[in-house]
């Protein structure tokens, strides 16, 4: 059967499913992130996460579609062609410090997050966090890609069970739940500055490895759509957790864990299940720090990938007894104001390349053709045809080799 077309929905569902794993960490399924940012301005942070929400759409769009023009295997081969020299070095250390450090916390996070669910000892649940991460790392990146997914369905299940037992319950009073929320404290001057910060915290914890994603596209259409999708759905489970935690503010504000609160509130075994999403979804950040930190040092080389993941997953359960808390709390103010420098950069690539990249988009469609169909066009002189198109391309050999097994199936 022949290849007709690079779109494909499978490859865009399987990016946006990869999306909402690599951001929705566990700040956000806990539901500390959507309180501290936005819930905790009253109503204001509804216009917060719509904003939000759009970011998401346009950098997830222009980040996957920057990495799968320039076929990116690490951050780094993208900031080169997208920065000055120093800011590229600037950027890069900056994420990978930002990968290093969250590594140990989200480890350490995961035994924490079992222990006060189910009284399980945490160094038990951080070996389980990092042994996962490992034996992940080193399958194909498609089934990463895959595990990264694997839990956005359920959590949007789980919130959308929520929902529903909000709008079927009792009326609520919105105007005094927005005024309640109000009263939350919060270390943030006001909404624009709260939804700027959270953001560039979002990207330096997540551009390194939307680099890797990207890099592993081949089909720019399918980047671009699979981001929109992505940051869409991300937009959704943060304005599902926000909505969930203005209904039922006075009563889960205080707790550790805002959205385990609500869950056991409406049954145990909802509570139960959300324990595990949670624990799912700091495996899914551990592997996106991870995963993208060792690409960045192994620089293409397999087989150092797999001796220096090791090493970090190592380093990092190790650091999990430690903590780093003063660490943690000094640079991740710095990481703040460098993941804005990061934020103008994405802005000034996109507008930059965006001419680039949709001209290599139509090219790639022409070079699939070639491949993939007996088109009349190129059967004069398709060698010929395929080498001009493939000069034009920043595509690689193995794409084309890619392309010529769909064109078999």
């Amino acid at each position: 059967m022949k290849v007709k077309s690079l779109f494909s929905y499978s490859k865009m569902f399987s990016v946006a499913f990869a999306y909402v794993g690599i951001l929705t960490g566990a700040g956000l399924a806990t539901g500390s992130e959507m309180l501290q940012y936005f819930v905790s301005f009253g109503a204001p942070g509804v216009l917060g996460v719509v904003a939000i929400t759009i970011l998401h759409m346009l950098f997830a769009k222009w980040i996957l579609a920057l990495g799968s023009y320039y076929q990116t295997g690490h951050h780094m081969e993208a900031l080169r062609a997208i920065a000055p020299n120093w800011l590229a070095r600037l950027l890069d250390w900056s994420l990978v410090f930002a990968c290093f450090v969250m590594s140990f916390v989200l480890v350490a996070g995961a035994g924490a997050n079992l222990e006060q669910q189910f009284g399980i000892a945490p160094w038990l649940g951080s070996l389980i966090c990092a042994v996962a991460i490992l034996a992940i790392s080193y399958m194909d990146f498609d089934k990463v890609m895959a595990a990264l997914g694997m839990f956005t369905p359920i959590i949007l299940v789980m919130l959308v069970i929520g929902l529903i037992h909000i709008l079927l319950g009792p009326s609520i009073d919105w105007s005094a739940q927005f005024a309640y929320a109000a009263t939350v404290p919060t270390t943030l001057d006001n909404i624009y500055v709260s939804v700027i910060n959270y953001f560039a915290l979002c990207l330096m914890s997540a551009t390194s490895m939307l680099f890797v994603l990207g890099g592993s596209i081949i089909e720019i259409e399918n980047a671009e759509t699979g981001g929109l999708m992505g940051g869409f759905l991300t937009g959704v489970v943060s304005a599902l957790c926000s909505f969930l935690m203005y209904a039922k503010i006075d009563t889960i504000a205080a707790t550790e864990v805002p959205m385990l609160s609500f869950m056991n509130s409406i049954h145990p075994i909802l509570g139960f299940v959300m324990a595990i999403v949670i624990y799912g979804m700091i495996f899914n950040s551990g592997i996106s720090v991870c995963y993208s930190m060792a690409k960045r040092a192994a620089n293409g080389n397999r087989r150092l990938f797999h001796i220096v993941i090791a090493v970090i997953v190592i380093v990092a359960y190790a650091l999990s007894f430690v903590g780093f808390s003063q660490l943690v709390a000094l640079m991740y103010p710095v990481l703040g104001y460098v993941g804005l420098l990061l934020f103008v950069t994405i802005i000034v690539a996109w507008w930059r390349h965006r001419r680039q990249v949709q001209s290599e988009k139509h090219l790639r469609q022409a070079i699939f053709q070639a491949v993939t169909q007996n088109d009349d066009s190129f059967a004069a002189k398709p060698h010929t045809s395929l080498r001009e198109l493939m000069a034009k391309s920043t595509l690689s050999q193995p794409a084309i080799e890619y392309w010529q097994k769909l064109s078999q199936k």
